[in-house]
């Protein structure tokens, strides 16, 4: 009887084990991608660029970190918004920078907490900045205002 529970406690450690591993291979920064609710990011910012460029696109750059509060508040309720998803996926190309494993781009940006996003036009050039956690509505708000700008 002890060597059936052995095994049990053996194939669940290993169930978790390859669990774990997965989901890090899903939203590893090296692999390049990441995806939050239902957004999908470039974890760095050098095939974003090119992206922008080629498809004359603006940035949005957004500094996180997993145990960020207002992080997980703020996508919880913007990257699950229809109409925010529509105009990031329209107008934007999309980073995220995990300010925990990212610190070279933390230095890069200029940022200091979390969240902060900060949007870029196609050739790099700062647009604007949103310290800290903003409702739903304000940042749909923000980005429309700057997506019109790039239309004008």
């Amino acid at each position: 009887m002890k060597k059936w529970i052995k095994w049990i406690f053996i194939s669940l450690a290993l169930s978790v084990l390859v669990l774990g591993y997965l989901y890090s291979q899903s939203n590893d920064p090296g692999s390049g991608k990441i995806t939050l609710k239902e957004l999908e990011f470039y974890t760095t910012p050098e095939p974003a660029f090119e992206d922008a460029k080629a498809q004359d696109k603006l940035m949005f750059v957004y500094m996180r970190s997993e145990y960020c509060y207002w992080c997980n508040k703020f996508e919880e309720e913007a990257f699950t918004n229809q109409s925010v998803i529509d105009k990031l996926n329209g107008n934007f190309i999309l980073v995220s920078i995990d300010v925990d494993t990212q610190r070279k781009e933390i230095t890069n940006f200029g940022v200091y907490g979390t969240p902060t996003g900060i949007f870029l036009d196609p050739n790099g050039t700062e647009i604007k900045r949103i310290r800290g956690y903003v409702e739903n509505g304000t940042f749909l708000n923000t980005i429309n205002e700057i997506a019109k700008l790039k239309e004008a």
